[in-house]
């Protein structure tokens, strides 16, 4: 916004910055706390008071083992980046499905996407959602983590993949919206 300030031409710039709080980090790890049958089961209300000390101090012990782990922020750090939306973008006019088109260039919709390798599967977190792909599709994800506008043909190529799983797996990204393909891009 420009304005004109005591006869003084001014600009005005407003940005958006996401902080996290202790707070946050809190919701999250009571979030990884689910994950254990111990915090999913009924609160013992109408027991003894000895079962319900008992109860607690199980409890307690689930999130300062999470709280004692050094890499507890490195992770809340990235499982935050996994959900970043980034900028949404329609991939017009291929709303119905991606062509086998080798020369459609596809970039993902978000520069925070965490791709974790294991021998089993490739994971990739983008735009609030979670994708579990073969471990040969690292090839095809990684330049894309790495924030390049590719053609399909290269990141077929590149992964020594057919073009029409390349396509498959960009339009799973698409559909998602983890992904904007086009030729313009």
């Amino acid at each position: 916004m420009v304005s004109v300030d005591q006869g003084v031409r001014s600009l005005y710039v407003t940005c958006g910055l996401q902080t996290h709080t202790p707070t946050d980090l809190m919701t999250w790890v009571c979030e990884q706390l689910l994950t254990h049958e111990d915090w999913r089961r009924d609160l013992p209300l109408l027991t003894s008071p000895d079962v319900q000390a008992d109860a607690v101090d199980r409890m307690r012990k689930r999130p300062a083992e999470l709280l004692d782990d050094p890499t507890l922020l490195a992770r809340y750090r990235a499982a935050m980046d996994g959900q970043d939306v980034g900028r949404m973008m329609p991939s017009l006019p291929y709303i119905d499905g991606i062509p086998a088109d080798g020369s459609l260039r596809v970039r993902l919709t978000t520069a925070r996407a965490v791709l974790e390798t294991g021998q089993d599967a490739v994971t990739l977190s983008a735009a609030g959602s979670t994708y579990e792909f073969a471990p040969e599709a690292e090839a095809v994800l990684r330049p894309l983590v790495d924030g390049h506008t590719v053609d399909l043909a290269t990141l077929a190529d590149t992964a020594g993949l057919a073009l029409e799983d390349v396509t498959e797996l960009v339009q799973e990204l698409v559909a998602g919206q983890a992904a904007v393909v086009g030729s313009l891009l």
